[in-house]
């Protein structure tokens, strides 16, 4: 499993479908609407590199107002290494 935080860029005025739209993905678990550059955080999770990258650009991506979208992927340390 592989987990990653999603910051979106939307186009102004912000739109509630596109939380709507969101919350249909399966592989969204949670989304955040922040201030700033960024409009809405998402943290999402698939079970391979490759099902994020679809998942952010073929899904998250291509969602109508989203401008942009920047994926930070989640690292979790090793202890003891």
């Amino acid at each position: 499993m592989i987990s990653a935080i999603v910051l979106v860029n939307c186009r102004f005025p912000f739109e509630a479908r596109i939380l709507d739209e969101l919350d249909k993905l399966s592989v969204v678990n949670h989304v955040y609407r922040t201030s700033g550059i960024y409009d809405l955080i998402v943290k999402v999770s698939a079970d391979t590199g490759n099902g994020l990258r679809r998942t952010v650009c073929a899904d998250i991506g291509t969602i109508h107002n989203i401008n942009s979208t920047v994926t930070r992927v989640i690292a979790y340390p090793t202890l003891g290494t």
